[in-house]
């Protein structure tokens, strides 16, 4: 078996490390998105992605009422991305229209966002029809996984004259949630900082911030760190302040090896990927949402924020935290609570599965030596998508566990079930919650978020301190 480094093996990666070893900066084109529409994450990022622009013209047109001829002299001979000149032109007519219009954008682009992960794509795939025409124009060249979701959108939410609206894209949000259930969500850590804290991004504070990001991760380069932001203001508010802010930092920070196959020969490959580092503070309520792989580097990363972005200072532990009490869920009066409890805008709750565990200290032997030593065997009661009986009635006939109170609730996944809204149809929504902190909100809008977390309050299960 042959050991080779991808990076030695491409002339192209050498001069690339000769270069950083001489601390040469460099310059990167970049559109001008965050600086010219800073309030709307999704629009920018569909931007970027989408390789049939027309798409786009057709969306924002659609959202106005009205044909845009600068928007069509820019997108109606782009093949592929749009360029980064053209992009900038996008962005700028689009600043230019009203604040209901861009509200309306961002969510659709959100939604659209949100279904182009793995299921969602899978999902997509299988309602599109190549023997339908304007289906097989989409899945040809150029085309990709956010064109696709983006016509599906286009065609229930805005479609031609004529033609009926297609529920293809609602279809597709409902089996990207089926295909979710049996998977572990990613989650955030959520700390609680100083309410009404106005964040900044300076150039000072930017190169402190690739400064800290080098000292938690010592092997980058500041150079090679990737650093956006976004902000949602509040105008109707005197000094038009900051209400959500969100930065992300990707850099070259994570270790891969793999093997593949050349010249004949099982070769063991070692390669770097993108480390992703994603903030969310909400200025109003003062709640830090932090995202990184590395779950045991993310109160550094919430220091960082705080000290850079905000301007703080201290030890982490001054932040608080979110916390979430699962014990309510030992005993099969929660159900009750779900009705009794409901919040407006929410229309049901379900529990999928359960993960519970008994503490318990055992006699083993270590080293000759006999020592007590806290086990843990965790249990996974899960309730499959078919079953009629609730999930305690699943515990006391398949697990013959009639009292889960003698044990700990580790992790609860819920689905829920929110109310049709002006802008969208009811639908359900999945979250897992981990106790002590752990709260899979990345896969919902920003407005299912903060649903689902008043929800929980409400039951008593979730609290701020």
């Amino acid at each position: 078996m042959t050991a080779v480094k991808q990076q030695d093996a491409n002339p192209t990666r050498k001069k690339a490390a000769a270069e950083q070893a001489n601390k040469q900066s460099r310059t990167r084109s970049k559109d001008k998105g965050p600086e010219i529409l800073p309030h709307l994450e999704h629009f920018v990022q569909l931007t970027r992605r989408v390789q049939r622009p027309t798409l786009l013209r057709s969306l924002v047109e659609g959202v106005i009422g009205k044909p845009l001829a600068p928007l069509r002299e820019l997108t109606e001979d782009a093949n592929g991305s749009l360029p980064i000149p053209a992009r900038n032109a996008v962005f700028a007519v689009v600043a230019g229209l009203a604040h209901a219009d861009h509200a309306r954008i961002e969510r659709a682009a959100e939604r659209v966002n949100l279904l182009c992960d793995e299921y969602g794509t899978l999902a997509v795939g299988t309602l599109l029809d190549a023997s339908n025409p304007r289906d097989a124009d989409i899945l040809e060249s150029p085309t990709d996984k956010f064109s696709r979701a983006l016509y599906l959108f286009m065609r229930q939410d805005f479609p031609t004259e004529g033609e009926a609206s297609d529920d293809r894209f609602d279809h597709a949000e409902r089996q990207q949630e089926m295909l979710r259930q049996s998977q572990s969500d990613r989650h955030s850590s959520h700390y609680i900082g100083p309410k009404g804290a106005q964040p900044t991004l300076a150039v000072d504070a930017d190169q402190a911030l690739r400064r800290r990001l080098t000292e938690l991760f010592p092997k980058i380069d500041p150079d090679d760190i990737l650093v956006e932001h976004f902000e949602h203001r509040d105008p109707t508010q005197a000094g038009n302040p900051v209400v959500l802010f969100t930065l992300t930092a990707k850099f070259n920070g994570a270790e891969v090896h793999y093997q593949r196959i050349a010249n004949g020969e099982v070769q063991d490959v070692e390669s770097v990927a993108v480390t992703d580092v994603r903030y969310s503070w909400k200025a109003i309520k003062g709640e830090l949402s932090v995202y990184c792989d590395d779950i045991e580097v993310r109160p550094e990363l919430a220091a960082l924020f705080r000290d850079v972005v905000l301007g703080g200072d201290g030890d982490i532990r001054s932040m608080p935290m979110r916390e979430f009490d699962l014990m309510g869920f030992s005993t099969p009066a929660m159900l009750k609570r779900f009705k009794k409890d409901r919040i407006e805008g929410i229309d049901g709750i379900e529990i999928r599965h359960l993960v519970v565990a008994k503490p318990e200290l055992r006699q083993v032997n270590l080293r000759g030596k006999t020592v007590e030593r806290r086990v843990e065997n965790a249990l996974l009661i899960r309730r499959h998508r078919f079953e009629e009986r609730d999930i305690y009635l699943v515990a006391r006939e398949t697990h013959s566990l009639p009292d889960l109170t003698e044990y700990a609730v580790q992790q609860v996944k819920l689905t829920i079930r929110v109310a049709k809204t002006l802008h969208r149809k009811a639908h359900n929504v999945s979250v897992q919650i981990t106790a002590p902190n752990g709260f899979s909100d990345s896969r919902l809008t920003k407005d299912d978020s903060e649903l689902v977390f008043s929800q929980l309050m409400r039951l008593d299960c979730a609290r701020q301190y």
